[in-house]
């Protein structure tokens, strides 16, 4: 059982290159498992930290990883979702994962994090103030299990990979760390990061802070057999420049940015004017996906290139 650090120093200035090294070692040194008779090759304990979070899109054109998948899942999260029938729109895989056929009961982050029950505030909503009233606390975890005595019944399809998401702010930067049960490099960690390194933003522009590292945690970090040739395939293709999206300015607009998310992905009106730049690129990369004559939205929306 390999249990590796992703490098030497395991720090890595994009998530092409944490991909990439994930990869090489998963394929030289994993060892063979089959949780629920599933092959898969595996590292244990595995960790890895992302110097620069906004450098959170994967360019290798084999990966063909897409931007609006990306973005379609942030704003499921968001919005306090478990609907099935909304995430299944970006990501038609996941009605494998529901047990009821409506919605999904373990990976719904959002969910736990930012619905307010009974009229008390959000996980989220308190984080926030945790941080503003003690900058250095080391309390500042958002939770993403539901009940753990439920995520230990064999027959449940879906069961959070994320357990917790911790925020620390160390010379006036908000660094994230992420421990992650189980994560499958092709499927889940390219989402995973872009989604972690994406609330951590919206924290630091919230409180004002620069955006600090990104440190991640894997019990076990995996990939399946079926999956083996497209790893090869994207190790023989040439990483692109590495690209960056722009600093967030702003986390005002992100109640009407779901808002409009949602009009788009209904195919009801709406006008994209009432957000501004950054998140308005955000939004056409979306419509550029449901627009069934477009290609797939490249990062090059990320730059207001469009």
């Amino acid at each position: 059982m390999a249990a590796i650090a992703m490098d030497n120093n395991s720090e890595f200035p994009s998530l092409d290159g944490i991909q990439r090294r994930a990869l090489e070692l998963l394929l030289s040194q994993g060892s063979p498992v089959s949780p629920r008779g599933i092959r898969t090759n595996e590292l244990l304990a595995t960790k890895f930290t992302l110097r620069n979070p906004r450098r959170r899109c994967v360019a290798n054109a084999t990966r063909r990883w897409s931007l609006a998948m990306a973005i379609g899942e942030l704003c499921w999260h968001l919005s306090g979702s478990d609907d099935l029938s909304f995430i299944a729109r970006y990501a038609p895989r996941w009605r494998e994962f529901s047990d009821d056929d409506a919605t999904i009961a373990g990976s719904c982050y959002g969910k736990r994090v930012f619905e307010q029950r009974d009229g008390e505030p959000s996980q989220w909503d308190r984080l926030i103030d945790l941080l503003r009233v003690d900058p250095a606390s080391r309390r500042a975890v958002l939770h993403f299990e539901e009940s753990p005595i439920a995520a230990l019944r064999p027959s449940l399809k879906d069961v959070a990979c994320a357990i917790t998401l911790q925020f620390l702010i160390r010379d006036d930067a908000v660094h994230a760390v992420v421990y992650m049960r189980s994560n499958d490099v092709i499927l889940g960690l390219p989402y995973d990061v872009f989604l972690f390194t994406m609330l951590q933003e919206i924290i630091s522009t919230q409180l004002g802070l620069k955006l600090g590292q990104y440190h991640h945690f894997c019990g076990s970090l995996h990939l399946y057999d079926r999956h083996i040739d497209l790893a090869e395939r994207i190790l023989a293709t040439e990483d692109r420049e590495w690209h960056e999206m722009p600093p967030m300015q702003s986390v005002d607009e992100i109640n009407t940015f779901v808002r409009i998310e949602k009009a788009i992905r209904q195919g009801k009106s709406y006008n994209i004017e009432e957000v501004s730049g950054y998140w308005r690129q955000l939004l056409l990369a979306l419509i550029k996906h449901f627009d069934k004559k477009a290609i797939e939205p490249g990062l090059d929306v990320l730059a207001g290139r469009t």
